[in-house]
């Protein structure tokens, strides 16, 4: 199975709707038809909760991305 990377975060795998590397409650679909797959980071926002990058196994994008597009 073809993997991919989030961040430094690589044992993502393409098309894996059970991605054991995924951060909680991911990978969900994503518009284009592919997996929006997440990775926690060290980071954490003004309420002390880890930051989550997200990156579509298939068009590449992440959440902010898409939000953006619309």
């Amino acid at each position: 199975m073809e993997r991919f990377a989030i961040g430094e975060d690589a044992g993502h795998r393409v098309g894996d709707a059970g991605c054991p590397a995924c951060a909680s409650e991911f990978p969900e679909p994503c518009r284009c038809g592919g997996l929006m797959h997440a990775a926690t980071g060290e980071e954490e926002d003004l309420d002390g909760n880890a930051m989550v990058s997200t990156r579509c196994d298939k068009c590449g994008r992440s959440d902010e991305d898409l939000a953006e597009a619309v």
